[in-house]
């Protein structure tokens, strides 16, 4: 699954995982950078449970989105700049 950031240094939850996880408007998350990775974690009062049926679909969705995501060359980075993309 692939996001776009905007001008702004935005990205949106896609609502697929958003409804899987049950998130909110105003949902808090923390943020953890490594490896050239960001980590979303979301935050909450309670400890959350995700249930078998939660993890059977999230696991399913990352199945299906394996392999789609998109190097960021200078060559990718030219056609974001060009609104090509």
């Amino acid at each position: 699954m692939t996001i776009t950031m905007t001008a702004k240094h935005q990205i949106t939850i896609p609502k697929k995982i958003a409804n899987i996880l049950k998130l909110k408007k105003g949902a808090m998350f923390d943020v953890v950078v490594s490896n050239n990775r960001i980590e979303l974690i979301p935050l909450e009062i309670r400890e959350k449970v995700f249930t078998k049926e939660e993890y059977k679909k999230l696991d399913g969705l990352s199945i299906k989105e394996k392999g789609k995501e998109k190097r960021v060359t200078k060559k990718f980075i030219a056609h974001l700049k060009k609104g090509k993309i």
